[in-house]
């Protein structure tokens, strides 16, 4: 994925390292989490694909050298170092809207030199992300994969003159809001959707009627039963298996059906679990027939009517089997169940928080509409024509938002280094060139390289002369030399600007080890192969 990458002809590219400055944030410690200096962070919880969420943010203490290393400024984008691999380095920028904001050690901060557009920045990014190429980069498990502050640094980036990133980045904005308003418009409709076939139900069955349990109200056309009254009096209503036992997964077991089976009025058969024939046995009452109807009765309350693929069937003790009377249509029962007014009328007398479940006592009393069977009938054929036309609704509804998705991911990477990018490019010919750009970021590059180099060789010298005479390691000599390295220092460089020898190495990790268990040093590690080492604030 990464070899495959390809920019525009004329582009030059430098690493992500040399575009601007990536770091990770602080490590979320005990003595963080409730020291002096709290203030918000973000962390990966808080960062999504081109948005921040900013409602619920956690704190912890950030000591004044932390704030300065540590604080968001406008412009700075955030990445998720640690996720799942298709997610991994989501991304979104920082705007400002927080006037004081830091960052965990699980977000990588990207902070562009000024050769290189914020908003452009986050586009190749987001490019990135939605390509494979941080999920192609990350290690780590099947679920949660690291994408590596030093892996991160790098990759190649893609620097157009400036004049092109503005007018990249200017159009991407354009396209994204438009692409949001889509996006947005069709989410607000799905609740409504969704909702549309209970109210529809209560509409063509009950017209103006209302379903009130405390007033005797009146059914043009039919009465008001009770469902212990409208089911066969030789199967009343049930529920199956208490303990269905292991899987069974030859085909001499039975079939039987959980409430999570249950979806959209269907059954969902390829998932139903099989228990012995011996238990199925001992629940004959439960046995299901084709057209009993099923309802939810844990958690949920969904409906589904058996198919005559399961004759003989079972359920558990999270589903009711009703199975209708003569006088009642299986299909109008079904529609019933899952009306507005019934769904209401059933949730009203849920009890229980963790798992809120119905009796079957209440089940047994809830009102049901009776027609003759011509009007059943009648109503039947309008119901299953009206949901049919929402379901397609629904199902464009969800096509327009795959394809919403589907249109943002391909303008993000034609608009970051592929097609547009090279049309755009070309229409700012003459500018200063790619090339040109890359220049001056790798030389100023090298320049903080060395300042780099020349502070860790000061840092040495003053700890050397100060070791006048070689002394063992201590906690008190760790500490005071971390805290003259003035910044954060890998264990070689602290080892070294002590002066100790080979017999020390042992005493040396030791101390180090209890010092972290003792909250007094900080132990960062941003990638699978970089440590680094701070005193605690």
């Amino acid at each position: 994925m990464i070899d495959n990458l390809s920019f525009p002809r004329d582009w030059s590219t430098c690493l992500v390292s040399d575009a601007g400055e990536a770091i990770v944030g602080q490590q979320r410690t005990p003595d963080a989490a409730s020291g002096p200096d709290i203030r918000p962070y973000l962390r990966v919880a808080n960062v999504f694909d081109d948005r921040l969420d900013l409602e619920e943010l956690s704190t912890m203490s950030f000591a004044p050298e932390a704030r300065l290393r540590y604080r968001l400024q406008a412009g700075d984008v955030l990445l998720c170092e640690g996720q799942s691999r298709e997610l991994v380095g989501r991304c979104a920028m920082f705007n400002g809207e927080v006037e004081e904001l830091y960052f965990q050690n699980h977000v990588i901060r990207f902070r562009p030199h000024k050769e290189v557009h914020p908003d452009f920045s986050l586009l190749v990014f987001r490019a990135y992300q939605y390509g494979g190429v941080f999920g192609a980069l990350a290690r780590g498990t099947t679920n949660i994969v690291n994408l590596g502050l030093k892996r991160f640094r790098n990759l190649p980036f893609p620097v157009p003159p400036l004049e092109v990133q503005r007018e990249i980045a200017e159009r991407a904005r354009e396209a994204q809001d438009l692409v949001d308003l889509t996006t947005d418009a069709l989410q607000k409709a799905v609740p409504i959707i969704s909702d549309l076939p209970r109210k529809v139900r209560d509409r063509i069955i009950l017209g103006e009627t209302r379903l009130d349990p405390d007033a005797n109200t009146e059914l043009v056309e039919g009465e008001w039963r009770k469902a212990s009254e409208v089911v066969d009096a030789r199967a009343p209503i049930v529920y199956g298996i208490l303990q269905p036992g292991p899987d069974i997964t030859d085909e001499d077991g039975v079939p039987y059906i959980r409430g999570q089976d249950l979806r959209e009025g269907e059954i969902l058969e390829d998932q139903l679990r099989r228990t012995s024939l011996e238990i199925a046995q001992k629940y004959e009452r439960s046995a299901l027939r084709p057209g009993d109807v099923l309802l939810g009765i844990i958690r949920h309350t969904r409906v589904a009517i058996v198919p005559q693929e399961l004759d003989g069937a079972q359920i558990t003790q999270g589903t009711a089997r009703l199975r209708p009377a003569d006088a009642i249509d299986s299909s109008f029962l079904a529609h019933w169940l899952a009306s507005g007014a019934a769904q209401s009328w059933l949730r009203g007398r849920m009890r229980g928080i963790n798992m809120p479940g119905l009796n079957l006592a209440d089940v047994r009393q809830l009102p049901v509409p009776l027609f003759s069977a011509e009007k059943q009938r009648e109503l039947v054929a309008l119901l299953d024509d009206a949901i049919s036309e929402m379901d397609l609704l629904r199902e464009k509804v969800e096509t327009g938002l795959e394809r919403s998705a589907a249109i943002e991911r391909a303008l993000i990477s034609s608009l970051a280094y592929g097609t547009l990018a090279e049309e755009i490019s070309r229409e700012h010919a003459g500018t200063r060139t790619s090339a040109d750009l890359v220049s001056t970021l790798r030389a100023k590059g090298d320049n903080r390289s060395r300042e780099s180099r020349k502070k860790a060789v000061a840092v040495k010298k003053r700890a050397s002369a100060r070791t006048k005479v070689k002394a063992p390691p201590s906690r008190e000599r760790l500490i005071d030399a971390l805290r003259a390295a003035g910044a954060r220092a890998t264990p070689e460089e602290l080892y070294a600007s002590l002066a100790l020898t080979e017999e020390d190495v042992d005493e040396f990790y030791f101390l180090l080890r209890d010092l972290e268990k003792n909250g007094l040093v900080q132990v960062h590690r941003p990638d699978d192969t970089a440590v680094f080492l701070e005193v605690s604030s």
